[in-house]
């Protein structure tokens, strides 16, 4: 259970430093490649065990538009091949593995509502997201004892 705990750590903590590094403008493919680098047992981006997602949520500043002071996914990069998807719950297109949105102001299928209440801000401000998923691979069988531990860990970061 100590080594699922120990994984779980630093799959969140490379999540934030993901997150971090995005709001200080680093190109969403350098910070990519900064957090490969970077990046320990049980994340890695180049096996097919693991995968990221940067999203730039934006609140749209154009007063009249479909979309004035609504958060909406701006930009979005994907980087590994693990297979998963972002909880962010925006319904648009992201053709990966980058993404920036043509018609923010308009298309109404980029607006994100599940973001954590506190995470307002004012129309033209961004939220910075990074999600990390990886397979974690269990090296004791807890779940003959009926105690399950997760094959997939996540973690979600906001800046």
């Amino acid at each position: 259970m100590g080594y699922a705990l120990l994984d779980q750590h630093v799959v969140t903590k490379l999540a934030r430093e993901g997150a971090n590094l995005i709001s200080r403008e680093t190109p969403l493919p350098q910070a990519a490649q900064a957090l490969a680098t970077m990046s320990t047992n049980p994340v890695n981006f180049t096996d097919g065990s693991s995968r990221l997602i940067f999203s730039v949520v934006k609140v749209a500043a154009t007063n009249g538009t479909a979309n004035y002071n609504q958060m909406v996914i701006w930009q979005r990069y994907e980087y590994g091949s693990f297979p998963a998807s972002s909880k962010l719950n925006g319904s648009g297109s992201f053709g990966p593995p980058e993404y920036t949105a043509p018609n923010s102001d308009n298309n109404t299928s980029l607006r994100v509502t599940n973001l954590p209440g506190q995470l307002a801000t004012v129309p033209g401000g961004m939220i910075f997201v990074a999600e990390i998923y990886t397979h974690h691979d269990l090296i004791t069988p807890f779940d003959r004892l009926g105690v399950t531990v997760p094959s997939t860990l996540y973690s979600i970061a906001y800046f």
